[in-house]
């Protein structure tokens, strides 16, 4: 039996609900849509930014995810804009600044609050036990070792779920690996799909029968490149969706192996038509909007990804009754409606 999304119960958690199997989408949805409208609210009366472009919003109105189309759409242009941030600069722990792709403006800015990072750590904290748990020794060699980068916010979050977290020295080599996972008992590995094409091979014989799962993160995850890992190394690949402006995480595959189960508890996910922002409906490939829900030093609202996905119908094989967006298979292309696949790491010919 497939063991259910552990972010069924965390999300239940906060809603306030007894978790249950059958906790339904739209009782996720309306709860989502009321912290949505809470979440509008307030960043209309902190953020001149917000307050000119919510003006003519009727609030009350937004019900259901099928209202979203009645919200602007943001763009990486708007978060260089000045005027997002709705909390002082003394309660900001983190600003990572990024290129504006495709223009040549001033870099985006993206402000965290300790509170805004907190949600992040949490959100790895319960993502993380579905493919390992107490006892585990899990290698990280994601990048952000600095305070409140992912790789430190991972180390930070994972040993409340009673694992140990080990990282490799910062100038590390396939060469340099093998002492550390068998010295350490690594159990799972955290890497880029770039990082993970690099390893295989060299460490095939010392990762198979000691790495059990493996979480593939930060670019999008090739088919072959998956089918690879589990055949050389012998272990369950699992994949994570997610991006800077998210606070990192995003969404996380089940032991199913049937799409990323959302976080859902601090992220609105929609498909949209990439020209007119309508929804698209379910198996239907668009662009990935995300809004975030709460008090957020920087609030997202409909923000436009470039990354190309789709929802998944149905419920997912693991029991949950909630939301799944499909594998992400790339960036949408600026030439027209196709996905153009990065192809760093591994071939992209699937």
């Amino acid at each position: 039996m497939i063991p259910r999304s552990p972010l069924d119960a965390w999300l239940a958690a906060r809603m306030g609900q007894m978790d249950a199997p059958g906790l339904p989408d739209s009782t996720v949805e309306a709860w989502q849509m009321a912290e949505l409208r809470r979440t509008l609210a307030w960043a209309r009366h902190a953020s001149p930014f917000f307050a000119q472009k919510l003006a003519d919003v009727e609030l009350h109105a937004l019900r259901t995810r099928s209202n979203m189309p009645l919200l602007p759409r943001m763009t990486a242009v708007d978060i260089a804009a000045p005027g997002l941030l709705t909390v002082s600069q003394d309660d900001v722990a983190r600003v990572v600044t990024m290129s504006t792709s495709g223009t040549s403006g001033p870099p985006k800015r993206l402000y965290f609050s300790e509170a805004d990072l907190a949600r992040t750590r949490d959100f790895f904290a319960v993502g993380m036990r579905t493919l390992c748990g107490a006892g585990d020794t899990i290698l990280v060699l994601l990048p952000g070792r600095r305070e409140h980068g992912v790789a430190d916010l991972l180390t930070k979050a994972l040993p409340d779920m009673h694992a140990h977290v080990v990282l490799p020295p910062e100038q590390y080599t396939p060469e340099t690996l093998p002492d550390l996972v068998a010295g350490a008992h690594v159990t799972t590995l955290i890497a880029a799909p770039t990082q993970l094409a690099g390893l295989l091979g060299p460490l095939d014989a010392t990762f198979r029968g000691r790495v059990r799962a493996v979480l593939s993160s930060g670019e999008p995850l090739p088919v072959k490149l998956r089918a690879a890992i589990a055949s050389a190394w012998g272990c369950a690949v699992f994949d994570h969706w997610g991006m800077t402006e998210t606070g990192y995480g995003g969404g996380v595959e089940c032991a199913a192996h049937s799409g990323y189960h959302l976080r859902e508890a601090d992220l609105l996910i929609e498909v949209a038509d990439p020209l007119t922002g309508t929804l698209l409906p379910d198996e239907t490939t668009g662009e990935i909007l995300v809004t975030t829900l709460g008090a957020r030093a920087l609030p997202l609202l409909r923000y436009r990804t470039g990354d190309a996905g789709r929802m998944l119908p149905g419920p997912c094989p693991c029991g949950s009754l909630l939301r799944r967006l499909d594998a992400v298979p790339g960036r949408l292309s600026a030439n027209g409606p196709g996905v153009a696949q990065p192809t760093k790491g591994w071939s992209t010919h699937q």
